[in-house]
């Protein structure tokens, strides 16, 4: 939705809706109105409007949600963010590489993250990236869910500086290091996880996610998938998808494969991996973003 400065009468909350294309929207706003038709005003994107009245209550944790009626289904979800403009600012998550990490290829593929949930997005036109104190914005891929940078990196520690303002021209500001290998040999005590396909922060189409990784040979492999629901900055929704125990094979490798049964654009896909044999264990996290 659109935030609005304050809750009066005549003031109009205006709310967004992202999802099947030729389906039948409407909202309801609890102990006040239901059923308000929204109107699709391109495929899969719905709009509608509410003027508040003079005798319109509205309590600070007002229950307003949102239904989609299409191919045969109904999905009915929570507004998540603030009604007023003073909502919270969206936060940078996900970083990759991760703080302290120790990166042994090259080149390096750094991203992260805008996590909007209770906000009012990002203005993608204040990112700024700098790696190692160079300004790299221009050659940075970003978009309002994330952004990412790939470059060969010389050996040693590298620091990562993100600041960016959101719709309201609120500041967010984000910094780490890694450091990148000047050897590739790891530790042979060590356990590794790597995973080979997708990218972190990659965008992913239609159909099956296929995921592949290499890890230590004949170890476990514990997969979990949530989906959290990206709907305009309307609604938001995290789910379990999908589960999976495998083994890698002699070589170290493995693959799985998961198919949201629901696609809606700017879906987040959290991938958690946890390898594990003997007394050793690695874990990592793989985040993916579902196309528009």
């Amino acid at each position: 939705m659109t935030p609005i400065s304050k809750i009066e009468p005549g003031a109009e909350l205006k709310f967004n809706l992202a999802g099947l294309a030729h389906g039948k929207a409407s909202f309801a706003i609890e102990n006040i109105v239901k059923d308000v038709p929204m109107i699709e005003t391109q495929p899969g994107m719905y709009e509608g409007a509410y003027t508040i009245r003079r005798l319109d209550n509205f309590p600070p944790a007002i229950n307003i949600t949102a239904t989609l009626n299409a191919n045969g289904q109904a999905v009915r979800q929570r507004l998540a963010q603030s009604l007023l403009i003073e909502g919270k600012p969206p936060v940078i998550k996900n970083v990759s590489p991760h703080q302290g990490e120790t990166v042994i290829t090259n080149p390096v593929l750094i991203s992260a993250t805008f996590d909007d949930t209770g906000g009012i997005g990002i203005d993608t036109k204040t990112v700024r990236v700098l790696v190692g104190g160079t300004n790299v914005t221009p050659g940075a891929s970003i978009t309002p869910q994330f952004f990412s940078y790939r470059a060969d990196l010389k050996p040693g520690t590298t620091n990562v500086d993100v600041s960016a303002r959101d719709n309201n021209g609120k500041a967010l500001h984000q910094t780490w290091s890694f450091i990148v290998a000047s050897v590739v040999a790891p530790a042979p005590t060590a356990m590794s996880l790597q995973v080979t396909s997708h990218a972190n922060n990659a965008q992913v189409g239609s159909g099956p996610i296929d995921i592949k990784g290499r890890t230590s040979a004949d170890a476990k492999i514990d997969v979990q998938v949530q989906a959290v629901a990206s709907i305009a900055g309307f609604f938001g929704l995290s789910q379990q998808i999908y589960t999976q125990s495998l083994r890698s094979d002699a070589n170290g490798n493995f693959a799985f494969s998961f198919e949201p049964q629901v696609t809606v654009p700017g879906t987040r896909y959290e991938v958690t991996i946890a390898a594990s044999k003997g007394e050793l264990n690695k874990e990592t996290k793989l985040v993916l973003f579902q196309q528009k």
